[in-house]
């Protein structure tokens, strides 16, 4: 059940001194030198969704940095925590709301893979290959979980991305840990450093955008799972578009090895 991934995610927070309600980050010296004005919004946890592991395979997105938190829904420390923002993401309307398209083409990527284990969607929703624009975008935010590499906002003008050392100190202290606790099935990650970061954690060896698209079975020591490197959803949009028609390739085959790999064996010795 998604309480139970909610349990134990905020267990990994706290024995980390990461809790946005009880921060004392080992990092924080680190990420505040960075932060634009030497202002850091500590830490935004992770989204579950209160439907996540139930019916449909567990997805976990991954993306690299929080949004700005001096203003907005995230911007107290008890709205930062998992179950606040998996309640807020999960009453939005992304078909009146449209002012983040790289949240919007998430719920979107996410929907259609959805679809290939039986989810129903809206007649009329968006899909991947197509524009959304008068299209209804679907809130699937129930059903999967949201990672970001790194766990404080720098709050950069224009949001711009964070130094790298925050991206490293962050994916080398808590990424890993985290995604083990949320034991994904399919793994996407979304954008160039993402794709690099993730690229070396779980292959030793780094994903480029001239790699793209590719897939991958990797692993947490015994549990397996499909890593989907891709483009940015917001910023390149038109290469994800392109590019649909592998991914869906390499989920239908990683789905139809699962269900061979768990097939009773029938032969008699």
């Amino acid at each position: 059940m998604s309480t139970d991934f909610r349990e134990r995610l905020k267990e990994f927070y706290v024995q980390n001194s990461i809790h946005p309600q009880n921060f004392h980050c080992k990092n924080q010296k680190l990420c505040r030198s960075y932060a634009f004005q030497g202002k850091m919004t500590e830490t935004k946890m992770s989204m579950v969704g209160s439907k996540y592991s139930i019916q449909y395979p567990k997805i976990v997105v991954v993306s690299l940095d929080p949004p700005s938190g001096q203003t907005g829904i995230f911007s107290q420390p008890h709205q930062r925590t998992t179950e606040y923002i998996a309640t807020a993401h999960e009453a939005e309307n992304y078909t009146v709301d449209r002012k983040n398209p790289h949240w919007m083409m998430t719920q979107i990527i996410v929907k259609d893979l959805l679809s290939l284990w039986g989810y129903k969607a809206q007649p009329g929703s968006a899909l991947v290959t197509e524009s959304y624009s008068g299209r209804i975008i679907e809130n699937v935010s129930s059903f999967f979980a949201h990672v970001n590499v790194a766990k404080c906002s720098m709050n950069n003008p224009d949001r711009t991305q964070a130094d790298e050392e925050v991206h490293m100190a962050c994916s080398r202290s808590y990424l890993k840990g985290e995604l083990i606790i949320l034991e994904p099935e399919i793994l996407i990650t979304q954008g160039a450093v993402a794709n690099r970061i993730l690229g070396y954690m779980l292959t030793g060896h780094l994903v480029e955008e001239r790699d793209l698209p590719i897939s991958k079975e990797a692993s947490f020591g015994d549990h397996s799972f499909l890593w989907l490197p891709m483009h940015h959803p917001a910023r390149q949009l038109a290469k994800i578009r392109e590019d649909w028609p592998y991914y869906l390739r390499a989920v239908r085959k990683w789905r139809k090895d699962e269900s061979e790999k768990h097939q009773p064996n029938e032969n008699i010795g």
